[in-house]
């Protein structure tokens, strides 16, 4: 039974957010329901992986099925770019996603993503400087139905540190006609989730600072700032770092994890 302040602090929490409880945590969901996605894709079809290191970018960068996407600034992108990648604007992904009814636009997201000529086999790399949007990309092109999504380790500066090729020159890409596929379990509506306050089976997981979840959260939630999941170096920790930073916090495969 929840207190009279937690109830408080649920709403407050959840009204902040809207109706979704999703893209500040994009990284660390996807870090958790990476291994529940390989053991679902391993008895259908392939899937590429979550994160992409850019040894093998660099090798794949003639692949004719490889499409790179950079999210950084128009500014920065004309300075220099991965070669072969495509710039997306995250403002107006995020515009159209966070719209009334902008997940189940289907005549937007065809909008969107048809410029950039995906076609069903390729493989979409997301890199940029900022890491939140690189995953609200990434997380936005799984959510439309883009089965083969990854994210480039390190991202730019990685990139840069590794003295890997780049060009200032924007690639000419025809167009396809993209349908998108919305993949709605990926997000739940706060109704439903209130009601699930209390179940054993999900865990809640408050991805942002210390003095932000201090100040109040939603009942029952495990703390991890998705900060905790960079190394110094700016790439993601190994995967056992991960599991043990998982399990230390409380957050088991087990578990639904619902990540704010």
């Amino acid at each position: 039974m929840k207190t009279h302040q937690e109830q408080i602090d649920f709403e407050n929490t959840t009204m902040k957010r809207g109706l979704f409880v999703w893209f500040s945590a994009a990284l660390l969901c996807a870090s958790t329901i990476t291994a529940a996605e390989k053991r679902v894709t391993s008895e259908h079809k392939p899937n590429a992986s979550l994160l992409i290191d850019s040894d093998l970018l660099h090798r794949k960068l003639n692949d004719k099925n490889l499409r790179v996407l950079d999210v950084r600034s128009q500014k920065q992108y004309a300075k220099g770019h991965i070669p072969g990648a495509l710039r997306v604007d995250v403002g107006n992904w995020k515009n159209l996603a966070t719209a009334d009814s902008g997940l189940s636009n289907a005549k937007g997201w065809t909008e969107e993503v048809s410029p950039l000529g995906l076609r069903k086999e390729m493989h979409v790399v997301v890199y940029g400087s900022k890491l939140s949007d690189t995953a609200r990309i990434w997380w936005l092109l799984k959510y439309v139905g883009v089965e083969n999504a990854s994210i480039l380790n390190g991202g730019w500066e990685w990139w840069m540190k590794k003295e890997r090729p780049t060009e200032s020159s924007t690639p000419n890409i025809t167009a396809t006609e993209f349908k998108p596929d919305f993949q709605v379990d990926r997000v739940e509506k706060i109704g439903l989730l209130k009601k699930l306050l209390n179940s054993p089976t999900i865990q809640f997981v408050d991805t942002r600072s210390v003095g932000e979840f201090s100040s109040g959260r939603i009942p029952g939630s495990a703390h991890l700032d998705w900060k905790e999941l960079i190394a110094e170096d700016g790439r993601f920790k190994s995967e056992t770092q991960l599991q043990q930073l998982f399990r230390k916090r409380g957050i088991v495969p087990s578990e639904t994890a619902v990540c704010y």
